[in-house]
């Protein structure tokens, strides 16, 4: 039975082309999770299986590829895939395995097949207009009806070309869009040092109301951002100060909605890796509040507390102690105190008075009850 689980991952990579030193390249990420299925910590490593024709060299991975798994834990891991020029056009595929360190050869877990598809690279119509056959006619009449043509061509169809829209500080999709409709090729190039959001077109060239011929290539640089950090799961004062140690992004917590993990504990976070973020930009974070357990009033009866832990959606342990006055039975104490906050479904301490003796004192069994355990109080009689 292998100790580490790899859930099912999307079955298909998307890859985009960018441009890089006049090349045309392939790119995109694959994320999956490994969760040791063990009570027990493991040291866990993951490594990338190439199937069919794909190369090696293709694929990294994000961070490191070897992490000490606790009990029950998971890890996410991103796969980055880059694909060289002279890549040939085509469907490829890969796998991702988790090997358990100490014996590598038996434990291990392996993820379906991930697709992904090479593009041809774009086609550049370098072809231009022909001049029209009357122009080499006027050629022939002499450099003034030369001149004169000329001038009349520029004056009544505009020099022959189309105006490159402004499509700077667009969405790349969009931009795209635009330039494909006025029916220009598009080629993009990465833009790794801007501070704008990912995707956004940061220059183009040529630039804008530029006229070029029809089929001319557009160059579009585009933000990259850069990659976050994934939080989840961590305290938010850690998760916070990670994300602004790494690239300086500023952080905006946001409360969701109570679902048992410890107070302040990240269950989420925009954007998640693979997804990117701009330089210095914002990462939303969600943590789980916790509830606040109730401030009722001490002391009070056992069914009057009960209920109010209960309703509050807290589990209730009900302890005694020995006093050698009071009214026996009577909740006498609360831990954690009133007010503080808790994990949904956490368990809280009732203490009630037991009446003592000189010598003795009555001992009673915990009582445990769930959130949703139904409580009718007896009293004990002591």
């Amino acid at each position: 039975m292998p100790s580490f689980e790899i859930p099912d991952i999307p079955p298909k990579a998307q890859l985009k082309q960018e441009t890089e030193n006049n090349q045309t390249v392939s790119t995109g990420a694959v994320t999956f999770t490994v969760t040791n299925k063990t009570g027990q910590g493991l040291s866990g490593r993951v490594t990338i299986e190439p199937q069919g024709e794909a190369k090696a060299e293709w694929f990294s991975v994000d961070g490191e590829s070897e992490r000490q798994f606790a009990a029950g834990g998971t890890h996410t891991f991103t796969v980055r895939i880059k694909t060289p020029p002279a890549a040939t056009a085509g469907t490829y595929s890969l796998k991702v395995r988790a090997v358990a360190i100490n014996d590598p050869d038996n434990d291990f877990a392996e993820s379906p097949v991930v697709v992904f598809d090479i593009a041809a690279p774009p086609v550049v119509d370098t072809k231009k207009k022909k001049l029209p056959w009357w122009i080499f006619v006027a050629i022939g009449g002499g450099v003034a009806v030369v001149a004169g043509v000329v001038v009349a061509v520029i004056l009544f169809t505009g020099g022959g070309g189309t105006k490159v829209p402004n499509v700077v500080d667009l969405p790349f999709t969009e931009a795209e869009q635009q330039l494909t409709a006025a029916k220009f090729t598009v080629v993009q190039d990465n833009d790794a040092d801007s501070d704008k959001a990912p995707g956004t077109v940061t220059g183009q060239d040529p630039g804008a109301d530029t006229e070029a011929d029809e089929g001319a290539q557009v160059t579009l640089r585009v933000a990259q951002g850069v990659e976050v950090l994934n939080v989840v799961g961590q305290p938010f004062a850690a998760a916070e100060n990670a994300l602004r140690l790494g690239h300086g992004f500023k952080v905006e917590r946001v409360v969701g909605q109570a679902g048992g993990k410890a107070p302040e504990t990240v269950v989420g976070q925009v954007p998640l890796p693979p997804e990117r973020a701009a330089r210095g930009g914002t990462v939303k974070l969600t943590v789980d509040p916790g509830v606040a357990v109730p401030n009722m009033p001490i002391p009070t009866t056992q069914q009057t507390a009960v209920n109010t832990l209960q309703g509050a959606g807290l589990g209730v342990r009900i302890t005694g102690r020995c006093q050698v006055s009071g009214i026996v039975d009577e909740v006498i104490d609360i831990s954690p105190a009133r007010g503080a906050f808790v994990a949904k479904g956490a368990t809280v301490d009732l203490i009630i008075r037991v009446r003592s003796t000189i010598g003795s004192c009555f001992i009673i069994p915990p009582i445990f009850l769930k959130p949703t355990d139904r409580f009718v109080f007896r009293p004990v009689t002591q």
